[in-house]
């Protein structure tokens, strides 16, 4: 995976189209929850345009990619757009 350059608001529209449901966690953190396959990510809370940490992209795409919710490539093209 390439240096990422992914803003935290695009990876927000992301999650949101592939069905999460996001909630403030008392201020401290974000937490996106997909109901039908049970995954569940928390993030420190980012500015809408603060670019998410590679250590939080790596357990993004992981939890994506094993929970069937999107193609490793798929995410990669994605990804690829957003950094252009």
């Amino acid at each position: 995976m390439k240096k990422n350059s992914l803003q935290f608001n695009e990876l927000r529209e992301l999650l949101l189209e592939l069905g999460f449901a996001e909630a403030d966690e008392e201020k401290k953190s974000v937490r996106f929850v997909h109901p039908a396959t049970e995954t569940f990510l928390l993030f420190h809370v980012y500015g809408p345009k603060e670019i998410v940490n590679d250590r939080d992209m790596l357990v993004v795409r992981r939890q994506l990619v094993e929970n069937g919710l999107i193609e490793a490539s798929a995410l990669d093209g994605l990804l690829q757009k957003a950094s252009a």
